[in-house]
């Protein structure tokens, strides 16, 4: 449970009892908000180049970090297309040439449909609360806002792609307004941006989520996110191969 300690002119959430400089427990209060245990998403994501621009409609069910079920709804040339995720396999099925592929580990990292969310993005494999360090780095004001700035760096135990994750989390309600991504050579990569902030089924969740390649600045990708409930009832046999090719 969470509430909220009102600090001059702004307000933080943090956890029953927990300190206010606490890291770990910022992520873990996002984490919870934007994940849960179990969710089911309905979402649009559009894909913007300089020479087209194209938008998926998503379905997205994932239950904690090892199973993860995505179906494009429209339009209707990538109609049906699933990719499953169980633990550490991924797979691929394409209706029309009735025909499913294996995802390699090395593949993680391509993009997902073209866009610039990779396979690991789409199906959440990694949890930012629990397969990262986390420590506050110095307050950061972007456009007369402040932020806590907040650096996950992976654990030596964890198979997460980013080495390191630092996150811009707005003081009002402890949720992430910027991701950027950081590969082994401690290059920045990559930056998504969050807003819109909604609530779904009692979760604060960023309803916007725009994904910018730092080597292209031409081209973005943007998620939508229309609905989403937690903790809904999938069947015994939802996160399985069957399900995929149905």
């Amino acid at each position: 449970m969470f509430k909220k300690i009102l600090r001059k002119d702004f307000v933080l959430c943090v956890a029953l009892g927990a300190n206010v400089n606490n890291a770990d427990e910022w992520l873990k209060y996002a984490d919870n908000q934007m994940r849960g245990d179990r969710s089911r998403g309905e979402m649009t994501m559009t894909i913007q180049t300089p020479n087209w621009t194209r938008t998926l409609e998503i379905d997205s069910d994932v239950e904690g970090k090892d199973l993860a079920i995505s179906t494009i709804n429209s339009p209707a040339k990538e109609k049906g297309i699933r990719t499953l995720r169980i633990e550490n396999n991924m797979w691929n099925y394409f209706p029309k040439l009735k025909r499913k592929v294996a995802v390699s580990s090395s593949m993680l990292l391509a993009s997902w449909m073209g866009s610039d969310f990779t396979n690991d993005d789409v199906l959440k494999s990694s949890s930012m609360s629990e397969d990262y360090h986390h420590k506050f780095l110095k307050d950061a004001k972007i456009n007369g806002k402040d932020y806590r700035v907040i650096e996950n760096t992976a654990k030596s135990n964890s198979k997460v792609m980013w080495p390191k994750i630092v996150t811009y989390a707005d003081k009002s309600d402890c949720l992430p307004r910027l991701n950027q991504f950081f590969d082994k050579e401690d290059k920045l990569r990559r930056n998504l941006k969050f807003s819109d902030i909604k609530v779904f089924d009692g979760h604060k969740v960023p309803a916007h989520w725009e994904m910018r390649p730092e080597d292209d600045k031409t081209k973005h990708t943007i998620i939508y996110y229309k609905t989403m409930t937690f903790n809904p009832k999938f069947k015994s046999n939802h996160f399985t191969q069957k399900s995929l090719t149905e």
